[in-house]
């Protein structure tokens, strides 16, 4: 089957599964699972600084910069807010809300594979922790290695004299680096996620897509928003919430399209079979 048969295929695999309406209620779920997500991210890297301001930059890469705002602005808000006392109990309640977006789309991933699960509710839930867990720890590796990476870097500038060279190459890190974490989670989500699992190479061309569509879409998608109509003249003072939500509703699409991606160039196989 040649790339147009696959193309086609994809395409009404998609419009069956009804990715758009699914995309729309991911996105729903991501929106009340991001702050918390984010909350549980800084209350466990707290104590490093450098490192919750690596994350914010790797964000404002790719989400537009009004998402941005509201993003910063309302976490902190909550964090500076937030009752001592109740630490522990609001971060174990973060993490049980951010995995709600996980499971989400790991029951659209199911049935982007035409299954229903089967799993109770408590396997399902602790998948969907397990995995909020893995992309936090990918977070926070991910921006402390950018973080000695700058300080290296200001070093060697400070005793070499050779800044330009190393801004550009300290620039160039930190993209890759955030679009390797990015890879590496939507991976992860693909391979472990859904109750019928797909062999490495299977899940592939979903994560590439996924991944690249993601970054070229969220760019795309700024600059619009940059030279476009303003979403406040329309929605006042909702605006920043709206081009949240759009910019949200954009990155559903391009997981639950690189889900079907997966499921109609790579056949499943059995959780139980070897899958090396």
């Amino acid at each position: 089957m040649n790339f147009k048969q696959h193309t086609l295929r994809i395409w009404r695999e998609s419009q069956a599964d009804d990715v758009l309406g699914n995309a729309a209620k991911l996105a729903y779920f991501f929106l009340l699972a991001l702050f918390p997500a984010l909350i549980f991210l800084t209350s466990i890297i707290g104590f490093l600084p450098e490192v919750q301001e690596n994350i914010f930059k790797s964000m404002a890469r790719v989400a537009p910069a009004d998402a941005m705002n509201l993003i910063q602005k309302t976490l902190t808000d909550v964090v500076e807010n937030r009752s001592g006392p109740l630490l522990s109990f609001g971060l174990l309640a973060s993490l049980w809300s951010a995995s709600s977006g996980v499971l989400s789309l790991i029951d659209s991933l199911n049935a982007a594979d035409e299954r229903v699960s089967r799993l109770p509710f408590w396997r399902r839930r602790l998948k969907a922790i397990g995995l909020t867990l893995g992309t936090a720890l990918l977070v926070s590796i991910g921006s402390l290695l950018v973080m000695m990476g700058h300080r290296l870097g200001a070093w060697l500038a400070h005793t070499r004299n050779i800044s330009v060279s190393l801004e550009i190459v300290s620039t160039t890190l930190g993209y890759l680096t955030g679009f390797i974490l990015l890879f590496a989670g939507i991976f992860a989500l693909y391979r472990y996620g859904p109750e019928v699992r797909h062999r490495r190479k299977e899940v592939l061309p979903g994560t590439v897509f996924a991944a690249a569509g993601i970054v070229v879409g969220s760019l795309l998608f700024s600059i619009y928003v940059r030279i476009g109509p303003s979403a406040s003249a329309t929605y006042g003072s909702l605006g920043a919430v709206i081009t949240l939500m759009l910019w949200l509703y954009l990155v559903s699409i391009m997981l639950l399209v690189g889900g079907e991606i997966n499921s109609e160039l790579g056949g499943p196989v059995i959780n139980n079979e070897e899958t090396a």
